[in-house]
């Protein structure tokens, strides 16, 4: 598999995918264009050959469209007959109780075993 990396920019997240199996979706997504900006995400996604995927998630604000695109994400990696071995590391914001259940309603909906991961809110 080839590394993916997007720099992130005021409306969408960092996201790197090594080769390694590690992933990883951190900052805003609120993208005007969610299907264009994911779709290379989701395309290495339904490709991936690894047995095993540690997606790590931190997003401290995540729009609705953008919320469609990781669940498809995640959805992709469950149903991806390569992939044996699949952690999902969900970090949400101290107190943002939203974030929480957004992670809570894919855990759920998905059927995959979430890891919850609270952190402080980063001091300008």
């Amino acid at each position: 598999m080839e590394k993916l990396f997007v720099e992130s920019t005021k409306a969408t997240p960092r996201v790197e995918f090594l080769p390694t199996g590690e992933l990883s979706i951190q900052g805003r997504s609120l993208p005007e264009d969610t299907y264009t900006f994911y779709t290379p995400l989701l395309s290495w996604a339904k490709q991936c050959l690894l047995e095993t995927i540690s997606l790590e998630i931190r997003l401290e604000y995540i729009n609705t469209s953008s919320s469609k695109q990781i669940y498809t994400l995640i959805g992709l990696l469950k149903d991806n007959l390569s992939v044996k071995n699949l952690k999902i590391h969900w970090y949400y914001e101290e107190g943002d109780e939203d974030g929480l259940e957004t992670g809570k309603e894919f855990e759920s909906m998905l059927r995959v075993p979430f890891e919850f991961h609270e952190y402080a809110e980063a001091v300008a």
